[in-house]
């Protein structure tokens, strides 16, 4: 069912719209009389369609097309005026607005563009197929459309700095992204080699992929992105560095006198975010009881995780790796489900990937048993972590261990990592 707002002053304008879509199928119709109604409407629930007229007391179009794309981004608004104007519409279209239509409606041409709007929508609303030309490792479901830059110039790494950073791209941690992005793309150029760097997209994500075809060390790659971009969801290859980055659904909605008052729910909704320190107590007060027994249940997990570790020191072989690998995917489980701690479930879940692809061979004795005693302190950290937060709850910070984690899985990935890479350390590397 598509969900349609008419918003008009008029009460005459508003039945004549709803009786020439009485004829078309699947469309659900709402109405508000003005701009600030229909704003206050679209905090509450979310349409597929808007028709908007343009001069209405309170709130007019040309606002309400504003704070409404704000609000909902894949919106489709349609100013409708008697105003046959090229300002009015370059106006309204730049605020927003998909099309233009003028008073009165024209019945015939009124329901042909309805059609094609309905048609425009589904498609939006369908899932993208999966495609053997998606290049990022964590989703295949992006739009079919990419953006590539070929760096070879430092010019051209400055356009790659430039089209992310100059203007709002309302994407979360996009400046870390392109600062280390651009950081690493100096080191290449300086060393004469040319790369390439692509973006793909879907509804809520952002992925930015650095092809550097192996010629910076994974190990210094790592270092640098828990010194300078510690949050980040990344996968990294030989030949490629991958990140995801999420869209920022948040409202930047302005309350002015004459604007929409937003409830306090609404704000509280539209402004969270998961940087600010949050007290052990005050983030439990708000964690869904329901959770609280799988996080009692980590405990049992702990004893077994550490059993399996010992049982690998004392016998690895895939087999016993495989087994650690399963108890941890128990506390990603958890994690994931836990919003907060999002960038920490992925750190564990990018380890549990890196411990199946080991190999037999792999397993020296010295390899072995410094790899069992950091997944013993990763293990105690986690307990710690459990422990401080949902236990005694005297956790300041909720996320005062993430660095430690996030820390503990790269060093532990660093013990099988190629000594012969070409790059000894991160000094040459420059982050601003």
């Amino acid at each position: 069912m598509v969900k349609v707002l008419i918003v008009d002053d008029n009460d005459n304008n508003r039945l004549t719209l709803n009786l020439l879509l009485e004829d078309i199928a699947g469309v659900e119709v709402c109405e508000a009389e003005d701009g600030q109604v229909a704003v206050e409407m679209c905090v509450r629930q979310n349409f597929d369609l808007i028709f908007m007229d343009i001069m209405m007391p309170n709130m007019d179009g040309f606002e309400a097309t504003k704070l409404i794309k704000q609000l909902q981004k894949n919106c489709m608004i349609i100013a409708l005026s008697a105003l046959d104007d090229q300002t009015s519409k370059n106006k309204m279209l730049s605020l927003g607005a998909e099309d233009y239509l003028t008073k009165p409606v024209d019945a015939e041409l009124f329901n042909t563009r309805v059609r094609h709007y309905l048609r425009i929508i589904a498609l939006r609303n369908k899932e993208t197929s999966t495609t053997s030309q998606v290049l990022n490792p964590f989703d295949a479901k992006v739009y079919s459309r990419s953006t590539t830059f070929r760096i070879d110039k430092e010019e051209a790494l400055g356009e790659f700095w430039d089209y992310w950073l100059k203007g709002e791209k309302n994407i979360i941690d996009l400046s870390d992204c392109v600062r280390l992005i651009y950081g690493f793309g100096l080191w290449l150029l300086k060393n004469e080699q040319s790369f390439t760097i692509v973006m793909e997209e879907s509804s809520d994500k952002v992925y930015m992929m650095l092809l550097h075809q192996g010629a910076i060390k994974s190990i210094v790659i790592k270092n640098l992105l828990l010194k300078h971009f510690a949050q980040a969801k990344y996968i990294l290859s030989k030949e490629m560095l991958s990140f995801q980055l999420d869209m920022d659904i948040k409202s930047s909605v302005e309350v002015k006198k004459e604007s929409v008052e937003v409830s306090a729910e609404a704000k509280k909704i539209l402004a969270k975010t998961h940087d600010n320190a949050l007290c052990a107590t005050e983030y439990i007060e708000n964690t869904a009881i329901s959770f609280m027994g799988k996080i009692d249940g980590l405990e049992s997990i702990n004893d077994e995780t550490d059993k399996a570790i010992l049982d690998f020191e004392r016998s690895p072989s895939k087999r016993t790796a495989l087994i650690i690998c399963d108890n941890f995917q128990e506390y990603a489980d958890v994690l994931e489900e836990l919003v907060d701690f999002a960038h920490l479930g992925f750190a564990i879940q990018t380890l549990i990937n890196f411990l199946t692809t080991l190999t037999e061979d792999q397993f020296e004795d010295t390899k072995v048993k410094k790899l069992s005693s950091m997944l013993l302190n990763l293990l105690h950290d986690l307990a710690s972590w459990r422990e401080n937060v949902f236990i005694t709850q005297v956790a300041r910070d909720v996320h005062y261990l993430d660095a430690s984690l996030l820390s503990s899985c790269i060093q532990v990935e660093a013990i099988f990592e190629d000594k012969s890479a070409d790059v000894s350390g991160d000094d040459e590397i420059e982050f601003f």
